[in-house]
């Protein structure tokens, strides 16, 4: 081999290994607890926590009406939630955003899971979940025992969307 070939295929391991250890980072299991700076207020003004939610396998998206990745992702997490909502799963969605232009986005869209608005509140509750770098959007899954089994920064493909959902979802 030569050297090129050598030093390219040293790059190509490296670059494999690093794919790995993000998926490892973002899709696997941690197993972890969640924080306590899981407090949500929904666009009525009633507080929510994700403890509210124990029993169920909740994935939380985080958005805003402004984020175009997180206006292309939205349909994906309205078909997820219409598909598998009967088996367990519940999406919420938190939004970097003022309550009256998450109300006008969740009625236009006729979301059919729970949404909430408040940057601070939302900003404090990515941060506690894993968004050091404040990216949307950022999903969390957690199980139905409360504990962290996933995170993404970006917006879902509808594979990457279903196989995680499928793997954890009984």
């Amino acid at each position: 081999m030569s050297v090129r070939g050598f030093v390219f295929a040293a790059l190509l391991g490296a670059a494999g290994f690093a794919g790995f250890a993000l998926y490892a980072h973002w899709f696997g299991q941690t197993g972890a607890p969640l924080p306590p700076a899981t407090r949500f207020t929904d666009l009525e003004g009633k507080p929510h926590t994700l403890a509210d939610y124990r029993g169920k396998l909740v994935l939380v998206n985080f958005w805003a009406t402004w984020c175009a990745p997180c206006l292309t992702e939205i349909p994906l997490l309205i078909e997820a939630q219409k598909t598998y909502g009967a088996r367990g799963l519940q999406v919420l969605g938190p939004a970097m955003d003022r309550p009256e232009a998450v109300r006008a986005y969740r009625d236009r869209m006729q979301l059919p899971y729970p949404v909430f608005a408040g940057d601070t509140e939302a900003a404090a509750a990515m941060t506690a979940l894993g968004d050091t770098e404040g990216g949307l959007p950022f999903s969390v899954l957690v199980s139905p025992a409360g504990e962290v089994l996933g995170r993404h920064v970006g917006d879902f493909t509808e594979s990457e969307l279903k196989r995680l959902i499928e793997t954890h979802l009984k």
